[in-house]
């Protein structure tokens, strides 16, 4: 406006008032367009200055009107068109004070410094300007965008002075800390204010963790910020790990409770086991194996199984004293930790678990092994003498306990060592087939003969089967023994019949082996490669096999394949009326402890004629075991029983020395 006042007022020509309303003209577009005027206004301001410079008799009033325009893009131009939108304005100036000083005879030096000299400081000036006018936008752009993060962030950030003061702190940090009526403090874990904490928990590497109210966890990092006077401050970075923890803790539950049970799981209870020991005193354990578990998964199912095993570990709960432990070592055995219990303490808990387990209305037999370590023995040393001691238990008839003696220790070594001796007789072929006559009562003819393995051990002698069975049903050898006694004679079956002698033969098969996936297709492998007819093969079971359903299926198949069936021990055992009807047997064997009666018991012999005549209801044949004199096999002859076998037709014997007179004929 003062440009204007001087180009109408003291300007020489009509050109002023041109100038004076361009001048008008650019204020105007200013004020209406105040950021977004362009090169239009700048060319104006170009054409005014150096027609003000050539109209004006000094240059003070251009000057000022230069400022104003550099000055203005300074502070809103922006950093790409203040100095190039600038320019137009600066040249005409000096232009129109060139021309200016030309038209003069004799220039007058100080017009031209006074002219000049603030021109260069006007430039320079407005430089500066526009650097710290960029520089305090970048740092508002930068301080707009630390706010944004900090109030976006899910870190609650705060800084506190040395009185614990909140000098800063974002909204975050207001919620976690419940800051709901103006800044408070930051707690620590010892009840003061993070600052005034004398366990210097504000200088702690690391975060600490915090509670400022029920079921919020905070992890609390600190750092000190150095101040230029004064005491520093502490920058407190909060975050909520309530979550975690809760994770951490389900997933530790998980790690050291058994997930059916909820007992101690096998990987903790061994760990608290070791500790147990390590603490020193004496320390009771218990291992609990159930008796009858397997028959009642494989019978009624695994959801049956797992509720089975809930309430086991129900049981064994309601038995604990406060200071007992008991967790799942796996499948059915289960283990009770007894820490500062002796001898006496831990018997009297084997008594009561034991008593709770066998309570109506159901019981649940189990075999419990007692060891106590005194402190000179380890937590490995402690476990192997209570499982030594629980098989002892089962091995004695289960449902009962045994307190961990140190010649069992001697026992179990040696039941080691024969676990290997067996296994390396199965390898190295030291199992040998005897061969026992069943003859046909009615003609005295050998018609078969029962395969019965036996163990020539080096430097023991010749063992019966009762000597190693159970030890091989118990290590799983039974499979590969099983196979080999039944390929064994099947190619005697075969070698005989080549030697003109028409003979069956039958083969012991354990519920283990048929509940073995995979038997049928050994059998039928079996048959295949010696040639015998399935015909001329028993499979010979005992009445375990009804308890079991996969080796019942596995019998089905067999007997489907041609096989014949035989019933051992009959009336000993799961007889039931309702099995026999529904799963029919070729031949029914009567047991020894029937036939040793006959003679003697009357009670007895009218046994023995029931189940002659229930066999044959039921189509199958009868074959009388355990046959010692005479007597007894007219008896039978006269009763209707068709087989019998016994020492009075024959010792069992190998293969070369067995005697088949008088021999059945090919049609028998």
């Amino acid at each position: 406006m003062a440009l204007a006042a001087n180009l109408v007022f003291a300007g020489d020509g009509a050109v002023r008032f041109v100038l004076a309303a361009a001048v008008v003209l650019v204020l105007a577009t200013w004020w209406r367009r105040p950021r977004h005027d362009g090169w239009a206004v700048a060319v104006v301001e170009g054409v005014v200055t150096a027609g003000a410079a050539l109209v004006l008799p000094v240059p003070q009033p251009v000057l000022a009107f230069l400022f104003g325009t550099t000055t203005r893009r300074a502070l809103h131009g922006g950093s790409r068109r203040y100095p190039v939108t600038s320019l137009p304005g600066l040249a005409g100036y000096v232009g129109g004070l060139a021309v200016s000083l030309s038209r003069a005879e004799r220039p007058d030096p100080d017009v031209l410094m006074s002219g000049v000299m603030p021109l260069l400081g006007l430039v320079i000036g407005t430089f500066a300007l526009h650097e710290t006018v960029r520089a305090v936008q970048a740092q508002r752009a930068a301080r707009r965008t630390v706010d944004a993060l900090l109030q976006a962030t899910p870190v609650g950030l705060a800084l506190l002075d040395e009185h614990g003061t909140p000098r800063l702190h974002n909204a975050r940090a207001r919620e976690l800390f419940g800051w709901d009526d103006g800044p408070g403090t930051v707690p620590c874990p010892h009840g003061a204010g993070l600052t005034r904490c004398g366990d210097g928990c504000a200088s702690v590497d690391g975060p600490i963790e915090v509670e400022p109210r029920d079921g919020l966890v905070l992890a609390v990092h600190t750092g000190p910020v150095e101040q230029e006077s004064g005491p520093d401050h502490t920058v407190v970075a909060a975050v909520d790990v309530s979550k975690r923890r809760l994770w951490e803790e389900a997933l530790r539950d998980r790690a050291e409770r058994d997930e059916l049970t909820g007992l101690a799981s096998r990987a903790h209870f061994l760990h608290l086991v070791q500790e147990a020991v390590e603490l020193g005193g004496p320390v009771g354990l218990l291992v609990v194996d159930l008796d009858r578990f397997k028959d009642v998964n494989d019978a009624d199912g695994h959801e049956v199984g797992d509720r089975y095993l809930k309430a086991v570990a129900a049981r064994l709960r309601s038995a604990l004293t406060p200071r007992a432990i008991a967790g799942r070592l796996g499948g059915d055995e289960f283990a009770v930790l007894a820490p500062g219990f002796d001898v006496r303490d831990t018997v009297r808990l084997a008594k009561s678990v034991l008593s709770k387990l066998n309570d109506a209305p159901r019981q649940f037999g189990a075999s419990i092994g007692v060891a106590v370590c005194q402190g000179e023995s380890g937590a490995a040393d402690l476990l192997r003498d209570a499982d030594t001691a629980m098989y002892v238990a089962k091995r004695d008839g289960g449902n009962r306990f045994r307190l961990f003696r140190r010649e069992m220790g001697e026992q179990a070594l040696a039941r080691q060592r024969d676990k290997a001796d067996l296994r390396t007789a199965v390898e190295e072929g030291q199992l040998v087939v005897h061969y026992q006559p069943i003859v046909d009562l009615a003609t005295g003819a050998v018609t078969s003969a029962e395969a019965l393995v036996r163990w020539q051990r080096p430097g023991v002698g010749l063992l019966g089967p009762d000597a190693f069975i159970g030890l091989a049903e118990e290590t799983g050898l039974i499979v590969p023994l099983g196979e080999n006694v039944l390929e064994t004679a099947c190619r005697q079956a075969v070698c005989w019949h080549a030697e003109g002698r028409a003979l069956g033969v039958t083969v012991n098969v354990s519920t283990r082996e048929l509940s073995t996936p995979g038997f049928l297709p050994r059998l039928e492998r079996v048959l295949a490669t010696t040639g015998l007819q399935p015909g001329r093969l028993t499979v010979e079971v005992t009445e375990s096999v009804w308890a079991d359903e996969p080796a019942m299926r596995s019998l089905v198949a067999v007997r489907d394949a041609g096989v014949r069936v035989a019933l051992d021990d009959f009336g000993t055992g799961y007889s039931s009326l309702g099995y026999l009807q529904r799963y029919p047997f070729d031949v029914v064997k009567i047991d020894r402890t029937f036939t040793g009666e006959l003679g003697h018991n009357g009670r007895t012999e009218g046994v023995i004629r029931c189940i002659i005549e229930l066999a044959d209801v039921l189509g199958a044949r009868t074959v009388a075991e355990g046959i010692e004199t005479p007597e007894q096999a007219d008896w039978l002859r006269e009763a209707g029983c068709a087989y019998a076998q016994g020492y009075l037709f024959g010792k069992p014997a190998d293969a070369d020395s067995w005697n088949t007179q008088p021999a059945a004929s090919p049609g028998s």
